[in-house]
């Protein structure tokens, strides 16, 4: 194995998403441990948070298009030559077959994390997918994607790693006083300090449980009129937007329900919320959102499949209800704010502790450097 890795990271956009920043996570902390880092990216908006910009190549490697694919190879083949790569690393599909075909041009590890369930039902859908287990590596997000996921396919690479995403306890850190922060926002949003506030981060999209957990108000606001449900994330699908306001209007919640758009000070929404729910109907990959929230030792209620059952405690960090239950999630919520579990300091405690034991940014990079070398000595 030569003495200094060299990764060269492909990932189509760096963006609010998971799989972008775990990609940025690597990337800095690779650079700290004197590390070679490289990133092929058409850009995003959250290029600003990488410690080095001129690490980045830009390429449009978003594109499905087969032609573009196939010049994206060649010019990653030019990157790592130039560059003296040793691991290319992709973190999507479509930038995936690109790289495998740079790899076995230049003669390069390639690694693949598989960050999505996909759909594997269909044969097109399924041979597209297989890119990411054509590699001389590959890491599953969670348990969840490694028995549920990669076990459908006949290919399979010569090594497959868990390695569950970590997080910033810097950024995401009960200790720090964050009231200030906390009554701007709630003097922005008029929010008062007796007040319910129930937080989902994510995506506004049909799967993010945004119409089921408001459903679930709409039962609990007859016996607690002071719930303020935050949503807090991008909103740029107009038509699904318009759908949950028409919701709102129809069951006159609108001095219950807060759209935020993106943020960047998520971690003070956290420290303002009493509680925060992840409700996907369909099995999230790994969910950041509910190790973000335990980290400011915050009571999750979430769906109870994916990786949610790896991430919370059911009855100890929060509440796992049965996925796409109106009565189970309103039952979860009930319990919660009458015993007000969320205000115990056992509770507290014990989310804080969960993440810091098993789901921080520093143990996720150090696996992966790990994983980086276990490739490179096959």
């Amino acid at each position: 194995m030569q003495s200094k890795i060299a990764v060269l990271q492909v990932i189509p956009n760096l963006d609010v998403s998971g799989a972008s920043q775990g990609c940025i996570d690597i990337a800095n902390h690779l650079e700290q441990e004197n590390l070679v880092s490289f990133i092929v990216t058409n850009g995003g908006v959250n290029e600003n948070k990488l410690n080095n910009a001129e690490c980045i190549f830009k390429m449009k490697v978003h594109t499905k298009n087969p032609i573009r694919i196939l010049f994206n190879a060649f010019a990653i083949s030019r990157i790592i030559k130039k560059n003296n790569i040793s691991i290319l690393h992709a973190r999507s599909r479509a930038p995936a077959w690109s790289c495998l075909l740079a790899s076995k041009m230049c003669n390069v590890k390639f690694v693949a994390t598989f960050h999505g369930t996909y759909n594997y039902n269909n044969p097109i859908k399924k041979l597209y997918n297989s890119v990411m287990l054509r590699t001389h590596g590959t890491i599953a997000i969670s348990e969840y994607i490694n028995s549920e996921s990669i076990r459908y396919y006949k290919i399979k690479p010569p090594l497959v790693a868990v390695i569950k995403r970590g997080i910033d306890l810097n950024f995401f850190n009960n200790e720090k006083d964050y009231q200030n922060e906390i009554n701007a926002i709630s003097e922005e949003l008029n929010i008062k300090n007796d007040d319910i506030k129930i937080l989902l981060p994510g995506r506004i999209t049909g799967w993010k449980g945004h119409l089921l957990t408001l459903k679930a108000i709409k039962k609990l606001n007859n016996s607690y009129q002071n719930i303020k449900l935050i949503f807090v994330g991008p909103d740029e699908n107009v038509k699904l937007k318009n759908d949950l306001i028409n919701f709102i209007e129809e069951h006159e919640l609108q001095n219950n329900v807060i759209f935020t758009g993106s943020r960047h000070d998520i971690n003070t929404f956290y420290a303002l919320a009493d509680l925060v729910i992840t409700a996907s109907t369909d099995p999230e990959a790994f969910g950041r959102v509910a190790i973000e929230a335990q980290a400011m030792g915050k009571f999750v209620i979430a769906s109870n499949h994916g990786g949610s059952k790896e991430t919370v405690i059911d009855n100890e960090t929060g509440y796992l209800f049965m996925p796409n239950d109106i009565e189970d999630l309103t039952k979860k919520l009930k319990n919660s704010i009458d015993s007000e579990i969320y205000k115990q300091p056992e509770t507290i405690r014990s989310c804080i502790n969960h993440i810091k034991e098993n789901f921080t940014k520093i143990r996720m990079c150090d696996e992966t450097i790990k994983f980086y070398k276990t490739v490179l000595d096959k």
